[in-house]
């Protein structure tokens, strides 16, 4: 449905026409100065209205996804930084700033557990006092139907996107709270970075250097592998500031190595992996992992990026310090945007929740430690089956959650009570 649904002949209108005259040229059985006339004139085509400059740096699939990301960002998602005032009879709230929030809860109705809804935003229009929720869904299906959100719903259904054409995708959280996809290159036989909320790929340097974020760790996951790809969003990543910020999540480097290594083992094992996937994967970690050593050998980006975020409101990106490095307000006013009370409009972009899974026939909330910890070994708190705080043998784990809905509103692992 998604495939059909993709404008290829306006994403790539030079691709599509080349492919369409080789076919015919070899249904009509041409001889080779035919064909090549036939090129020659394929390639006098339209140019695609999601072409920009910098296009020449790219071909084939990677051309592809590079407009694919434009296209979904103007044309497919809206930002929503706020929901509208669903009183139809309500004028001069359609752009949802006059909205009140009023805090978060659990999915309850069948379109917000259809959709998969991770929680669902509770707004009060200031105007009309109605009452609109913003569920916040994972299902690609309802997201299609909504086709609005913030990163999560971006990257959730632009790697539905990607993954409809045939792209290897696999989902990157950022434990600074941003979230987006990496999409294999068969031509360059690397990741690209692709942040659809920005409509931008292979510009790692963004979130660092330009919006000037302090990264702590990037995860890179899909249904069989898991990999720590933080060292690709970073040139900092032996600073000691960095390995401070890392401190909080793990005790050091070769205790997270081996954290990685062993969900890795056991995401493979659960998708039950066959002989040349899995080699395949090993192949593209041994070359990634030689890439992570030399960028970060060298301490440099090869390019510069020097804008600040662009997807989101000005007081929300501001809240969260991602305005870029040259914003009057991202140094000065850090430590006071911190302290200072988040407007109402803003508060519930603070807490990160989700919903792991419906509840068991019984109605009943399972929550349980797997595997039993012992010496050497991690283990993880787990909610209705879902693991949600990992932590080591003689460290401390921590989950709140709503025991009506069985929704976790947060969870996070320490080294010790004292850290708590």
């Amino acid at each position: 449905e998604i495939r059909e649904s993709i404008p290829m002949e306006l994403l790539v209108p030079e691709l599509v026409c080349a492919r369409e005259a080789e076919w015919r040229s070899f249904l009509n059985d041409d001889d080779d100065d035919t064909a090549a006339a036939v090129g020659v004139g394929a390639a006098t085509v339209a140019k695609s209205p999601y072409f920009r400059d910098d296009d020449v740096n790219f071909e084939g699939d990677d051309l592809l996804l590079k407009r694919l990301t434009l296209y979904f960002k103007s044309e497919v998602m809206k930002w929503c930084n706020q929901p509208p005032c669903c009183n139809s009879t309500c004028t001069g709230n359609d752009d949802g700033k006059k909205m009140e929030s009023k805090g978060m809860r659990g999915p309850m109705n069948q379109e917000e557990k259809t959709g998969g809804a991770s929680r669902v935003e509770v707004y009060i229009c200031t105007l009309c006092n109605a009452e609109t929720t913003f569920p916040r869904f994972n299902s690609p299906r309802a997201l299609l139907k909504s086709k609005r959100g913030r990163c999560g719903e971006f990257a959730n259904l632009f790697g539905t996107y990607c993954r409809a054409l045939g792209f290897d995708t696999r989902y990157i959280l950022d434990f600074t709270d941003h979230v987006w996809v990496e999409v294999w290159s068969v031509r360059q036989q690397r990741w690209l970075h692709a942040d659809s909320c920005e409509g931008l790929i292979d510009r790692p340097n963004m979130y660092e250097q330009g919006w000037g974020k302090n990264l702590s760790y990037a995860v890179g996951a899909t249904h069989d592998s898991v990999a720590d790809v933080s060292k690709r969003y970073t040139r900092k990543f032996l600073s000691d500031d960095f390995q401070t910020r890392r401190r909080e999540f793990s005790p050091n480097e070769v205790m997270s190595d081996q954290v990685f290594m062993q969900m890795n083992g056991t995401v493979r094992q659960m998708s039950n992996i066959v002989k040349g996937r899995a080699e395949e994967l090993d192949k593209r970690a041994k070359m990634e992992e030689k890439f992570f050593n030399t960028v970060q050998s060298s301490g440099v980006w090869d390019s510069e990026y020097k804008e600040g975020r662009i997807s989101g409101s000005l007081a929300w990106k501001a809240a969260r310090h991602e305005l870029g490095k040259g914003s009057d307000t991202s140094k000065t006013e850090e430590k006071k945007d911190r302290d200072d009370k988040a407007s109402p409009g803003e508060t519930s972009f603070w807490v990160e929740s989700f919903l792991p899974s419906p509840r068991c026939q019984n109605n009943e909330l399972t929550i349980a430690v797997r595997p039993r910890a012992s010496k050497g070994t991690t283990w993880s708190i787990e909610v209705n089956g879902v693991p949600c705080a990992a932590s080591l043998a003689n460290g401390v784990a921590v989950v709140i959650v709503d025991e009506l809905t069985g929704c976790i509103l947060q969870s996070n692992a320490y080294l010790d009570w004292s850290s708590v």
